[in-house]
């Protein structure tokens, strides 16, 4: 009976202690690239963004709340090395893209240090839902011209990772708060499924950096 008591007291407390609500905008850039078994040999990181509105909710002055409703580019590329009839490297090289551009929503919560500078530390998970997958495969010369596949059907439409991030807000007002955040996604969930090179696995997995304003609406 006691313990229900004080759960009950949290929750009641909680929207006395939440002051300020802060929405805005954010973007900035993704490096990502796949943690993959019996896949695509030689991937690296492609270079995507990502960009949306952001919502926090400050418990007290060291705890938040926060959502964010992101378009958000991951994927991964594969250099395609030109060789001769005797298989020897003629020197060019041309890069294949794979593309899986999602609408995310990351839920978070963590910590902030300082008022007028802060520094801040979240935990969250990220679940997303594939927009559009397409694998650009460049052009041969004397062979094939550059093609573009919509691979949307056969890709796993839903993506969950997990992201750590850390950042530092400076107020520019005592309304508007300037935000650049640094942080690490890993999906939980593999892109791959028996339609999309069935008997492998592809999880996502990148930095992201981002810069963003946020407007303070005060409870009163």
């Amino acid at each position: 009976m006691r313990k229900t008591i004080v759960v009950l007291t949290i929750i009641i407390s909680v929207p006395a202690f939440g002051q300020n609500h802060f929405i805005g905008l954010q973007g900035g850039i993704n490096l990502t690239n796949v943690n993959s078994t019996n896949f695509i040999n030689g991937h690296d990181r492609r270079t995507g963004i990502n960009s949306g509105l952001t919502y926090q909710y400050h418990l007290n002055q060291r705890f938040n709340l926060g959502i964010d409703l992101l378009y958000f580019q991951r994927g991964f590329t594969v250099d395609v090395v030109f060789r001769d009839e005797f298989g020897n490297s003629t020197g060019g090289r041309a890069t294949s893209e794979f593309n899986y551009d999602y609408l995310s929503l990351p839920l978070k919560g963590g910590i902030v240090i300082g008022d007028k500078f802060s520094g801040f530390a979240n935990l969250g998970i990220v679940p997303s839902l594939l927009v559009e997958a397409k694998t650009i495969t460049p052009a041969m010369e004397g062979f094939t011209q550059k093609t573009t596949a919509d691979v949307t059907d056969r890709v796993t439409n839903f993506d969950l990772g997990g992201l750590v991030e850390i950042g530092a807000g400076y107020k520019l007002t005592p309304d508007f708060l300037l935000t650049a955040t640094f942080g690490y996604q890993h999906s939980f969930t593999s892109i791959t499924n028996d339609e999309y090179f069935s008997g492998s696995e592809a999880r996502h997995y990148g930095m992201v950096s981002s810069i963003g304003v946020k407007y303070a609406w005060k409870k009163k």
